[in-house]
This record gives structure tokens, C-alpha cells and sequence, in this order.
């Protein structure tokens, strides 16, 4: 049932009439030669349309209605949707759908998602009636025929499939079906453009995200350490390619104390970058009401809890250095326990303290304590560090960490972060899998 009104009766296998020999051709009953080319004239101009709209716009939306538009000018529907494949091939990344009930986003395999389904996966047409499928009234109660097209690009891949219904229950005939996939391949080639140009649009937004969030944590970190007596201190941010949630701080509290912070937000992008701001602003606004160290940790707690969405978490190691006697306090909330290697050779690490902050409404958090002697090494890292993957896919680990700060130790803290840094780089090559921080505190 095609809006040219054409039939494919007395057609060979191959697709050519079949005449008798010395009979001219005559057109087909109750159709004249005029009408035929006025067909094709028509059939001409919805081809001439799709490729106009090509040049015109690269928008998905406007690009997706004009060539419903286009079928609508060829074969008669009642009901219509076109459906793109992803880049990936695993899923329907584009849909628009006239006159009935849209369907949900289809994932590959796509032979198991219906009819649409089996004509992305096999790339064969599929024509059916009411009375031998339901899925003919399935979205479309009073349809009564359907017809399923694939959009066939270059090399005969399938970049999506026409759908239309129609509410007569005499169904689609050939030359409907060979319209439509002669559309299909007409309209393909705009629709690969097309969804090239979204990906590169894409992409360019991740890349600007990516450079926006890079500039915010670049912000928030310290441009300097704290000169302290008695204490060398540094610190080393490297970004990864993703942009993850390391921050670390060192905030002055008087009294000759010094706040340490190193926190790792669940996450990548901007999101994440968002997250570490509103850390900053959060441990800050506390630590300057004089507040007890886990009292700080169940307020940020009950504030990441409420206003983070689910799922998403914060770990956090917060430590109040008292200057003269190197005493530590601290609160490690689910954070990569820090490591104090001592000057001979016993390590400790600094686990107490709680759950990652905003997994529950009100956890209880513990205060641990530490005191550095002269010679030993506080390091603060995280996760990014000691789970750096190698090509066989081994982890750097906590173990491997200790040894390389033990064989260095004697170094200053810069040159500490510095070979440590290089190790995992060696480690993992090229590939920053993560953010990687690393702060070190060394007792003179």
C-alpha cells in the first residue's frame, strides 16, 4: 500500500517484466503512462528532499522528522517511527515515533527485542497483519498492518529501520516495502552524517568538561606547603586523563597546629570537581568552629548525605598536627590508610575512624593518634596510587609503596613525592588511570 499506487505483480525472480515476444509494453491495468511518471516525479522530489535536508542541518531531531516527512510523502501510514543505532552497535541511540506509544530505548542482542528488533539484527525487511501478529496492535490498538525496514548504510550495515502502521488490515504489498528500503539507502548516508557530527559535538562537550573540571581542582588545590619547624612537607596532585575527585589541603588552625587533609570523591568530570569544592567549603566552615575531630566528621556526614545524590560518596583523612610535639589527631573516614614508617623500619597505619562519608545518615566516627619521632615518614595517597594496574593487570600496592618511600626515605619530601610519583608511572605506563595524589610529612 505505497502512495505511488505501484505493484509488483508480473515481475520476474530478477526483477524484470515479463513480456511476449513482439508485444510492446503496455502500462499496468488502470494505470497510465502519465501517472507513472508523475510517480516518479514524486518518488524523485521525496529523494531530492532527503538530500536537501541533508545539506540544510546536522540536527538529529530536525533530520529524524524530515524523513518521516519523506515517508510520509511515500507510502501511506497511520502510525511511524525510525530508530538510529548508536555508534557502538549496542544499543538504539536515537528514536522518534508518530501515532502511538513510543518504545523503550533497545539494547542489543537485538533479535530478542521484537520485530523491530530482529530487522536491526538480521537487516531483513518484515511485513505483518494484525490477525498474524499482535504486535501489530501491541502500541497501536486500532492498526491493523505493519511494515519494518532496515536502514541499510555503506557496505550494507544496518544504522537503523523505518516502522509504520497502517489501521486497514489489507497490509503493505511489495512495492511499499521496496519504497521504503530504497528510501532507507537513500537517507543513510544523512543519517551517518548526522550522527557523526553528535559525536563529534560530543565529544568536544566531554573535552571542555574535562578542561572545566582540571581548572577547578587546580584551584582548590594548595599552591604551597606549610613551612613548619621541625617538619618538611609535600605534596603532588597528577590528573588523569578522566579527571577524578583527589584534593588534599593544609589548613593553618593557630596554636601551632596544622590541619591536614586528603580526600577522594566517587566519581569523574565536573560532578566530581563540584563535590571537592563543596568538601573544601564544608571541612573549612567546621574545623573553624573548634569542633572535636569526629563531630566534624558526622556533620560532613549528614551534609554529603543530604545533598549528594545516591551512590555517590566521599572518603576522607583529616588529622590536626600539633607542631611542637608532632602529635597527630585524626579521623580516617574509608580512606586508603595513611602510613607512618618509622625511622627503624616499623610501619603503622592510621585506619582509625569510620565509613566513607555520605553512604548513611549518622555513622559513628572514632578519633585515632599518632606521634612522629624524629625520622619518621607520615604518607598520605590515594587509591590512585596503589591500584595503578600494570599490563597484567597487578596492582602497584600498599606493599610496593612502602618499600620505594623506605629505599627514599632519606631524601627530602619533594624528592620523596617525586620518586614515588615516577615509580608508578613506570609501573602502570603511560596510561593515567586515575588521579593520583600523595602528600608526605617527614619529621626532622
Amino acid at each position: 500500500m505505497s502512495r505511488l499506487d505501484g505493484t509488483m505483480s508480473g515481475m520476474s525472480p530478477d526483477g524484470a517484466k515479463t513480456l511476449r515476444a513482439g508485444a510492446a509494453p503496455a502500462p499496468p491495468t488502470g494505470r497510465s503512462a502519465a501517472k507513472l511518471s508523475a510517480d516518479a516525479v514524486q518518488a524523485a522530489r521525496v529523494m531530492v528532499e532527503a538530500f536537501r535536508l541533508a545539506g540544510e542541518s546536522l540536527d538529529v531531531e530536525r533530520i529524524l522528522n524530515g524523513i518521516l516527512d519523506g515517508v510520509a510523502a511515500l507510502v501511506e501510514y497511520d502510525a511511524a517511527g525510525v530508530y538510529v543505532i548508536g555508534p557502538s552497535g549496542e544499543s538504539v541511540r536515537y528514536q522518534l515515533v508518530r501515532g502511538c506509544e513510543a518504545p523503550p530505548r533497545l539494547r542489543a542482542p537485538f533479535e530478542t527485542k521484537g520485530s523491530v528488533g530482529r530487522v536491526l539484527a538480521t537487516g531483513r525487511p518484515v511485513s505483518m497483519t494484525a490477525a498474524q501478529s499482535s504486535e501489530v496492535t501491541e502500541r497501536r490498538p486500532c492498526a491493523g498492518a505493519r511494515l519494518i525496514v532496515p536502514i541499510l548504510g555503506s557496505r550494507g550495515r544496518v544504522l537503523g529501520a523505518l516502522d509504520v502502521w497502517s489501521d486497514r488490515e489489507d497490509g503493505y504489498d511489495d512495492v511499499a516495502a521496496t519504497l521504503l528500503q530504497l528510501y532507507g539507502s537513500a537517507v543513510a548516508s544523512m543519517i551517518e552524517t548526522a550522527r557523526l557530527h553528535a559525536e563529534m559535538m560530543e565529544r568536544r562537550r566531554i573535552e571542555h568538561d574535562l578542561a572545566t573540571a582540571r581548572a577547578v581542582i587546580a584551584d582548590l588545590l594548595p599552591n604551597s606547603t606549610p613551612d613548619l619547624p621541625g617538619l618538611d612537607i609535600a605534596g603532588v596532585h597528577e590528573t588523569s586523563q578522566q579527571v577524578g575527585g583527589d584534593y588534599y589541603e593544609f589548613i593553618p588552625l593557630g596554636d601551632e597546629r596544622c590541619g591536614v587533609v586528603i580526600a577522594d570523591v566517587v566519581g569523574k568530570g565536573i560532578p566530581a570537581a563540584l563535590l571537592v569544592s563543596a568538601i573544601r567549603a564544608t571541612v573549612y566552615a567546621l574545623v573553624g568552629q573548634e569542633l572535636a575531630l569526629r563531630a566534624i566528621m558526622r556533620r560532613a556526614n549528614r551534609f554529603f548525605h543530604e545533598s549528594v545524590e545516591e551512590g555517590r560518596f566521599v572518603t576522607l583523612f583529616y588529622a590536626v598536627l600539633d607542631v611542637p610535639t608532632r602529635r597527630l589527631i585524626y579521623v580516617n573516614a574509608g580512606h586508603p590508610p595513611p602510613i607512618v614508617l618509622r625511622a627503624e623500619g616499623d610501619v603503622r597505619l592510621l585506619e582509625e575512624g569510620g565509613i566513607p562519608l555520605g553512604l548513611f545518615e549518622a555513622p559513628r566516627f572514632f578519633e585515632g593518634f599518632a606521634r612522629l619521632r624524629p625520622g619518621d615518614l607520615l604518607a598520605l595517597y590515594t587509591d590512585g596510587v596503589v591500584e595503578t594496574m600494570d599490563s597484567k593487570d597487578e596492582i602497584y600496592g600498599r606493599r610496593r609503596l612502602i618499600d620505594t618511600l623506605g629505599g627514599v626515605r632519606d631524601a627530602t619530601s619533594q624528592e620523596i613525592c617525586s620518586v614515588v610519583i615516577q615509580d608508578v608511572r613506570r609501573f602502570g605506563g603511560s596510561q593515567t588511570q586515575d588521579d593520583r595524589t600523595l602528600v608526605v610529612v617527614k619529621a626532622l
